[in-house]
């Protein structure tokens, strides 16, 4: 709902959000949930929160987002606690190291005292809430979070394909083992924080490190086939489509790998409107590739909105993006795509902001639903809706030719100009945050320091909206989405069925 205000320069849902966050709260305080154990769900909250703070500029809202992030710290290993070895509320003894290195930086998946799993899914949920928070609130403290929660993936959990691996196991006698199970929620999420990180700390190991990982996981058949459409019934289409608007956004990558993202994006979004929804419904299936039901799931409409909400951004213009000179930029697979030919088709720009604004409204209802529902069922237990489709396999997708470095720790926040609304540094903190925000009112500006090789460039300034979304008028920006859809770019003329990837791509 923040994202689609925030898309379309409004305020609709702002209200509908804060009262769902005060129902949130009141089940779940901290965003602790009291239903299930694993700290995904609170992050959840916490990534909401902030990007509604970022579409509205509320400080209530960044006030949640801390409250989140900081109950989420208590479970991600800080440096002390791996050099002693214990953390509070588990109830066994940490590994010191795994295959030489550090754990720090590592989120266990739950808050059970027993829970031996350090995981991706919640490592990843943190390194990204981190990242848009020391971004938000120019707070060393959580840049220093995302970086450790970056490294710790990027050390132990990213198999030789570029594709997350789902978790590192610390028992006493099993320390150390790795879940290779491959889930692509998993990868999206990373891919996502990464982006947020390599935009602030304009590291060119980490901009390398995103591009070889996008590469892997938009090619990678285990979770969509030969058309490029994610077949996934989990919510890894979610994900990676979150993951990838990110980065075609916030225009931190070459121009090429950024066309590539956008026609990625376009085939979801056209098997979203064509396959997965019937009728103009505006209730969607998973998987994408159909075929379309009539029945509602609140979890298919959430996965189907990330789609419709990515296509959104896409434009045209290729002149704001990054020339390929970028050291990063060689060998990115090319997609071709063909559409048969069909008759004139109306205008798709309804189809986008309708699309958006039908499953939004059936979701609001069912969120509140589902709040009222817990709050008098607080002595039950609820498991998440989720159909995974599990395979030991990992496949070797097309591979970016340089081995990113490790990301470097040594980055800092100066002082500059930007104002910040001000955040309550007292709520939601906890004994292992050195404080949930230190309000600096001020951007942002981070400097590498050392992992950058002597001769070579740094990015270019981030050129992201030259003419920033925000001050766009909505009918300025229907206007964009109308001549965008209109040119077709990602069908013929009157075309909106999904086209084909090639089946060939060059290395």
């Amino acid at each position: 709902m923040a994202e689609f205000d925030r898309l379309t320069n409004q305020t609709q849902y702002k209200q509908t959000l804060q009262q769902c966050f005060i129902l949130a709260e009141s089940v779940s305080p901290g965003f602790l949930s009291t239903f299930v154990s694993v700290l995904n769900y609170g992050l959840n909250y916490g990534y909401a929160a902030v990007r509604a703070y970022t579409a509205y500029q509320d400080p209530d809202f960044l006030d949640l987002a801390v409250t989140s992030w900081s109950s989420a710290r208590r479970y991600a290993i800080s440096e002390e606690q791996a050099t002693s070895g214990t953390m509070d509320g588990k109830q066994f003894n940490l590994s010191l190291s795994c295959q030489g290195a550090t754990l720090v930086g590592g989120t266990y998946r739950s808050t059970d005292p027993n829970g031996p799993h350090l995981d991706s899914l919640a490592s990843g949920l943190f390194l990204v809430v981190s990242a848009l928070l020391a971004e938000a609130a120019s707070n060393q403290t959580y840049l220093n979070a995302a970086i450790e929660s970056a490294k710790f993936i990027q050390s132990h959990l990213l198999g030789p394909s570029n594709i997350i691996l789902d978790s590192v196991f610390l028992k006493p006698n099993e320390s150390c083992s790795v879940e290779s199970m491959v889930y692509s929620y998993n990868s999206g999420i990373f891919i996502e924080g990464l982006v947020i990180l390599a935009d602030i700390i304009r590291n060119i190991s980490t901009e390398a490190l995103v591009r070889s990982t996008v590469v892997a996981v938009a090619t990678d058949t285990l979770w969509q086939g030969l058309d490029g459409i994610i077949a996934a019934t989990d919510f890894g289409g979610h994900h990676i489509v979150r993951a990838l608007a990110a980065l075609y956004e916030r225009n931190t990558t070459s121009s090429d790998l950024r066309e590539y993202i956008k026609e990625y994006i376009g085939v979801q979004y056209n098997a979203v409107i064509e396959k997965a929804t019937s009728g103009g419904s505006n209730i969607y299936e998973l998987p994408w590739t159909g075929p379309p039901s009539t029945l509602f799931s609140s979890y298919n409409q959430t996965v189907a909105v990330t789609a419709l909400l990515g296509a959104i951004q896409l434009v045209d213009d290729e002149s704001s993006s990054k020339s390929s000179d970028n050291p990063t930029s060689s060998h990115t697979p090319t997609a071709k795509m063909t559409t048969p030919p069909l008759p004139p088709k109306k205008n798709a720009t309804g189809a986008i902001v309708g699309g958006v604004v039908g499953g939004l409204a059936l979701l609001v209802v069912t969120i509140v639903c589902v709040f009222l529902c817990r709050r008098r069922r607080r002595q039950g237990n609820h498991t998440p809706l989720v159909v995974d489709e599990r395979s030991p396999r990992i496949l070797t997708p097309f591979m970016a030719t340089s081995v990113p470095a490790e990301i470097s720790q040594e980055h800092h926040i100066n002082q500059a100009n930007n104002v910040r609304c001000p955040v309550d540094a007292n709520r939601g903190q906890s004994s292992t945050s050195p404080g949930a925000v230190e309000m600096d009112m001020t951007r942002m500006d981070v400097q590498i320091e050392s992992t950058t090789p002597l001769g070579a460039a740094t990015s270019p300034p981030n050129l992201l909206h030259t003419e920033r979304r925000e001050d766009m008028p909505t009918e300025e920006l229907l206007k964009l989405l109308n001549q965008r859809l209109l040119l077709g770019r990602w069908n013929d003329l009157d075309d909106e069925l999904p086209p084909e990837y090639d089946e060939g791509r060059s290395t």
